[in-house]
């Protein structure tokens, strides 16, 4: 049964519900444990829009109680109680509760658990939405279509009244087929988990961050001029190649080979007269542009085309750099992308969201944001067409940092885990030497590193006189220490860091010679996956990362025990489009990055769980001392 609470004297009670007050409505849901919860709103902004209505209920009755009448402070009591409020991306409406210093107590959220359920999955692959989760464990069809009448004229129909109740009629139901499967999968502590940490994630997006713009206008002026002297830079080298031309030990180019793209004006103008200047007419954003210039060089930019198979070509970071002594122009150009990043990402974009009414930035933070379980920010919103900044990949200068700061009168407080990283691979893995490192000897992998990588540095040094006396060596060690730990080979530092694949081989071999209980752990972690069809991220909380195409690479793998070799040899070597040849490749390089996920991810997840975990105690201790709207929540950043 439907029922309506409101003073609109122009609603009367028919047939689809009935027209209650406050007291009776509260009768009704007192004998509930479980309640389902659900808002209508104006818009998405908690600021700047109107509360139109908030539903609660179960299957059998379901309260849509109107608030352009009602106060929903009248709930207030009845919200805050023990009971458990169900609800399908619960985020969103909680955000609006604390606007009017409503904080729930107990909530589970049905698009988490689905989340959950499909952790490891391609976007899109499997949708997220109540109405698919409605037909998907309930058989029904939930009617989305009358979601803007409500918006435009509020709760003014039977269809969008009926509408509303039904957004709540089918939550418990929902959540029971859920918890099966999440029971039968292991995942029941994980949604737990994430359930509590829903709670002040809301806050934190309600909160915000307070911007500086004084000073966010000073760094975007010194940003611009970043950018113009490293495109002056590059045009230097650009005219400097053409006019004298190239030669390395492989390739060799004559003087003149951008003419194409230089252009000297001889004509002149009325006003400024004649400017000899070489003009470049070379657009140093196009790729298209761009790849021929690199190819003269002998630079390889062919690379998989992960979405739709076979090669493509790419001049990325990570495409380039590892070549950049092929070509002069690779430095410059890397430099100048980052610096167009930062001025693009980081620049007006952010003074756009300024919220108006709270004066404040409030982005979007996905909860389940990637497969570790790891949070992520930004994103864009189709409905409202707002493309949302991402506060959490910061960069960490200070000039940047410092530009968000608190309200007068009160105090900015940053929280960092030290080296989180290195103790968790320590730990997960049970690496004997990284735990004596770390917990008894200097507190230093990289200078460990450094040591067991470069036999020339004595063993007892301390790690102060490695610091200074092979500060190279240890910064090499560093970048050989990250890419190791997150399943990185010999091959991966050969091209990383221009090594020979003799030397890379004995880096890489020493590394693991002296990580031993790495290489079992990543040696493991690889058959676990492939025994299982899942990635176990937390042993704690039972978050797993499932292989998507899983049924498809064991199939695969039986295919390729009947396959003649010396047949897939020669059609490799004749035809590598193909599909035998298409076909094993496309298994190893799936197995390749499972792999590498296997234990990366365990590591990424448990820093993640960690970080939920110390936040709901701190939101907790925050309601027990009232700091609600005291204590602001801001963002919670990765180090960049």
């Amino acid at each position: 049964m439907i029922y309506l609470v409101t003073r609109n004297q122009e609603l009367f009670t028919n047939d689809a519900y009935k027209i209650i007050g406050v007291d009776e409505s509260l009768s009704l849901l007192s004998s509930l444990t479980i309640v389902g919860l659900d808002t209508e709103t104006s818009g998405l902004d908690v600021y700047t829009n109107k509360l139109l209505s908030v539903q609660l209920g179960n299957f059998d009755n379901q309260i849509v109680i109107d608030c352009t009448t009602i106060d929903i402070l009248k709930y207030k009591d009845y919200l805050e109680s023990d009971r458990l409020f169900i609800g399908w991306n619960l985020k969103f409406d909680l955000k609006w509760l604390y606007k009017y210093h409503i904080i729930p107590k107990k909530v589970y959220d049905g698009f988490l658990a689905e989340k959950l359920l499909w952790l490891g999955y391609p976007a899109g692959m499997h949708s997220m939405s109540l109405k698919s989760a409605g037909y998907t464990y309930c058989n029904i069809e939930l009617d989305k279509s009358v979601r803007g009448k409500i918006i435009w004229n509020g709760l003014k129909s039977v269809d969008t009244i009926i509408y509303a109740a039904n957004d709540v009629k089918y939550l418990e139901q929902i959540m029971v087929k859920q918890q099966k499967e999440l029971e039968l999968k292991d995942l029941s502590r994980a949604i737990e988990y994430e359930n509590r940490f829903l709670l002040p994630l809301a806050y934190c997006e309600y909160c915000g961050v307070k911007l500086d713009i004084d000073k966010w206008e000073i760094k975007m002026q010194k940003d611009k001029s970043r950018e113009n002297a490293a495109l002056d830079k590059l045009n230097k080298e650009f005219l400097r190649l053409n006019n004298e031309g190239f030669c390395s030990d492989t390739i060799c180019l004559p003087p003149g080979i951008f003419k194409n793209y230089i252009f000297i004006d001889r004509q002149g103008d009325l006003f400024t007269g004649y400017n000899l200047e070489p003009q470049i007419k070379l657009n140093w954003n196009s790729t298209q542009q761009l790849i021929p210039i690199f190819k003269m060089f002998g630079v390889n930019v062919e690379v998989d085309d992960k979405k739709k198979g076979g090669s493509k070509d790419s001049i990325d970071a990570k495409v380039l750099k590892p070549q950049k002594d092929k070509c002069p122009l690779i430095s410059l150009y890397l430099e100048y992308k980052e610096a167009v990043k930062v001025t693009s990402t980081y620049g007006e974009s952010f003074l756009k969201q300024i919220n108006p009414v709270s004066g404040r930035i409030h982005t979007n933070i996905n909860q389940l944001g990637t497969d570790t379980g790891r949070l992520s920010s930004g994103g864009k919103d189709k409905s409202s067409n707002i493309e949302y900044v991402n506060l959490q990949n910061l960069p960490a200068d200070a000039e940047t940092r410092a530009c968000f700061v608190a309200e007068d009168n009160n105090k900015w407080i940053s929280i960092d885990y030290s080296g989180e990283e290195s103790f968790l691979m320590a730990s997960i893995a049970n690496d004997k030497a990284m735990i004596n490192e770390l917990m008894y000897g200097e507190k230093d992998l990289h200078t460990l590193t450094a040591k067991i990588v470069f036999d020339y540095i004595p063993k007892d040094m301390p790690a102060k006189e490695v610091k200074n006396q092979f500060h190279s060596e240890r910064a090499k060690a560093k970048g050989y220490e990250f890419a190791f730990n997150y399943n990185g080979n010999a091959d991966t530092i050969k091209r990383n860091f221009g090594l020979s694949e003799e030397e890379a081989n004995r880096i890489y071999n020493a590394y693991m010679s002296g990580f031993s209980g790495l290489k079992k752990y990543q040696e493991y972690k690889h058959k676990d996956w492939w025994d299982k069809g899942y990635i176990l991220i937390s042993e704690l909380s039972g978050h797993k990362a499932y292989i998507y195409d899983y049924k498809e690479l064991k199939e695969t793998k039986e295919w390729m025990g009947t396959l003649d070799w010396d047949y897939y040899r020669e059609m490799k070597r004749t035809d590598p489009k193909c599909y035998t040849v298409e076909r094993v490749r496309s298994f190893f390089k799936r197995k390749s990055a499972s792999d590498k996920q296997s234990s990366n991810y365990e590591i990424q997840g448990t820093g993640a769980l960690i970080f939920k975990v110390a936040t709901v105690y701190f939101w907790n201790r925050m309601l027990e001392n009232n700091w609600f709207n005291k204590v602001k929540l801001c963002i919670p950043v990765h180090d960049k």
